[in-house]
């Protein structure tokens, strides 16, 4: 068991380049948007605004979650130094990979005989049914992809790593983790949330892992954070 409970708050990375040219984004990064940057640092002057008071920063290992955090950061007005962990990035697409998203998910539609994510839902799917199916399509199994079970297995275990880490006596200290959409929505799905639509660019999920180790989901994909903290778009 650990020393206490801690409280995480699970940022989806800004937008980037592949995310509004609407490609394939999972193990290949390009780096933020000006809009990307500014919701961040929107969401981190929330965070002081709010009285949030992080103990710690961890964020994924790659160019897009660095350049969240750093924005978070700079607008909270805070000198934590972030840790980067490989268990936080986004799931492998495999081949699928800087394709047009459409691709991906119209082979993933095929399977699921639908033509929509809407009709998918409507006929008992899940999000995640659908997340799953993205690695038996991969176009090109030289190029590995992730299951939904991997992405989440990799990433709880780095939450528990940050947890063990965290934790101390009495009230849960609070710790900002930078992560992306796919692996999020695999984290929230594993602890019970239930998804019917993508995480959004700087969607704010709060976790809790008690003292007896077991987490629980608080909140997820509230995007009213920018807004607080003067985003306009």
């Amino acid at each position: 068991m650990t020393d206490g409970p801690v409280e995480v708050y699970l940022v989806r990375h800004g937008e980037t380049w592949f995310n509004k040219l609407d490609r394939v984004q999972g193990w290949c990064g390009t780096p933020l948007t000006p809009k990307g940057f500014a919701v961040a640092e929107a969401i981190g002057r929330a965070f002081a605004a709010g009285g949030v008071d992080f103990a710690a920063a961890y964020s994924g290992d790659m160019l897009r979650h660095h350049e969240t955090m750093t924005s978070l950061l700079e607008g909270m007005g805070s000198e934590l130094r972030p840790v980067s962990l490989f268990g936080l990035r986004e799931m492998s697409f495999g081949a699928w990979e800087g394709m047009p998203n459409r691709f991906m998910w119209e082979a993933a539609y095929r399977v699921l005989g639908v033509s929509s994510t809407e009709e998918a839902l409507g006929a008992g799917h899940s999000l995640i049914d659908i997340y799953d199916i993205f690695s038996r399509t991969n176009p090109d199994t030289d190029y590995p992809s992730d299951t939904v079970r991997q992405a989440a297995d990799r990433a709880l275990s780095a939450l528990d790593d940050i947890a063990a880490a965290e934790a101390v006596p009495g009230a849960p200290p609070a710790v900002l983790v930078v992560s992306s959409g796919v692996t999020i929505a695999c984290i929230l799905d594993r602890l019970g949330a239930e998804l019917r639509a993508p995480i959004h660019n700087g969607g704010v999920s709060r976790l809790l892992r008690g003292a007896d180790d077991t987490w629980r989901v608080l909140g997820h994909d509230d995007t009213s954070w920018a807004e607080r903290g003067g985003w306009r778009g």
